[in-house]
């Protein structure tokens, strides 16, 4: 053999030899890549009628998982956030939540968002033994057994606000309430409708009205015949705009109180210059721009949300924040699956930037502070809480 060749062969010999022997190393995973995948999940409107109002839930619960990824690698987690769009609506969430546990990494769900949707998602998550830490406010939801947490107080506790703020610190007497069929709203309702009862006031009107209409002119003509003071519906953000607007239309002069789930700054886009002075009571803590605290924990999140999102986070952010850091907390206490975490959430406290999370056996929260907002000069403005505002 030539001696170019001899040398050329020896030295592709050589060369092979290193790439071999350098393989094991550049295959070798890293211990960020080896560590075990966990996942938590925000299941609710991400695109759709009302993602307005579930999107900055989302984005909270993303920014806790962002903000908490390289701790948790340093105690052998990969942690991710798994966006799940259901639009709320009951048709598409059990199919998004079969989705969720077919994943296979998801180790906690915050949301659904609403109770349509936590009605229909969880018993496919408590089968698969997944705890849901839901912002479904419907008093029934903490009944059925499930895996299941509300994230803030529920509508019985927030239909007796509505009903003793009307009477006891509004001085009405002569209230209307309305729903709209639903599961949210007739829960709603009925509480309202017992709360004014039990301090003094009449309910000159109650009846159901159809969500899927726009016109509900009927029912406003009885409520402007029986010459009530104050009204209240049940109903989610669509109907409560244009029903608020034909109010307008039709002549009422009275307070207008509309529930947590319409607490948003579309809620004035929507219904337009008839939306000014409505009233809402919410579970959710006051960010900065209603009013609420400019320093301190709360704050600290507005201002992180902020610079992640360029916005300002909406109602129920901060309580989707916190949701997730507590099975955050979960994690680091060593929970690696379902069951863990959900034992983990009934035995144990998490001091969030929204209050204190602690559970009752059945997953309902410990505590009963409402919030009041009012919407004045175009804006949403926090009035107080429940225990400082109506004695």
């Amino acid at each position: 053999m030539p001696f170019a060749s001899l040398r050329s062969s020896k030295m592709s010999a050589a060369v092979a030899l290193l790439v071999a022997a350098a393989l094991p190393i550049l295959s070798k995973p890293s211990a960020a890549d080896s560590a075990p995948t966990e996942k938590i999940a925000f299941q609710g409107a991400l695109t759709g009628p009302v993602a307005f109002y579930g999107t900055p839930i989302g984005n909270a619960v993303q920014l806790a998982v962002e903000q908490a990824q390289n701790e948790m690698k340093k105690v052998g987690v990969d942690l991710k956030y798994l966006p799940a769009d259901d639009q709320v609506d009951p048709a598409q969430s059990a199919a998004v939540a079969r989705k969720v546990i077919e994943d296979g990494h998801v180790i906690a769900v915050v949301g659904p968002m609403f109770g349509v949707d936590t009605i229909a998602a969880a018993p496919l998550y408590t089968e698969a033994k997944l705890p849901m830490i839901s912002m479904g406010t419907a008093a029934e939801l903490a009944t059925r057994k499930w895996t299941f947490f509300r994230a803030v107080p529920n509508d019985d506790l927030q239909g007796k606000a509505v009903g003793r703020y009307l009477t006891k610190v509004l001085g009405l007497k002569r209230i209307a309430v309305i729903e709209d069929g639903t599961s949210y709203g007739h829960g709603l309702a009925a509480a309202v409708k017992a709360s004014v009862t039990a301090n003094g006031g009449d309910v000159v009107v109650s009846e159901a009205i159809d969500p899927n209409t726009d016109d509900f002119s009927s029912t406003v003509a009885k409520i402007v015949a029986n010459q009530a003071q104050g009204a209240f519906l049940g109903a989610s953000v669509n109907p409560e705009t244009t029903f608020n607007r034909q109010l307008s239309e039709g002549g009422y002069k009275g307070a207008f109180f509309a529930p947590d789930g319409s607490l948003s700054p579309d809620f004035i886009r929507l219904a337009g210059p008839a939306s000014e002075g409505t009233y809402f009571t919410c579970q959710c803590a006051p960010i900065p721009e209603y009013g609420g605290p400019a320093t301190g924990p709360l704050a600290d999140f507005v201002a992180a949300y902020k610079a992640r999102y360029g916005t300002f986070p909406q109602a129920y952010s901060a309580e989707g924040f916190d949701a997730a850091n507590f099975v955050i907390q979960a994690i680091k206490a060593g929970a690696r699956d379902g069951p863990a975490v959900d034992a983990y959430l009934h035995n144990n406290t998490y001091e969030g930037v929204s209050r204190t999370f602690k559970y009752e056996p059945n997953g309902e929260p410990i505590g009963t502070t409402i919030n009041i907002y009012q919407i004045k000069g175009n804006k949403i403005v926090w009035l107080g809480t429940t225990d400082t505002l109506i004695k």
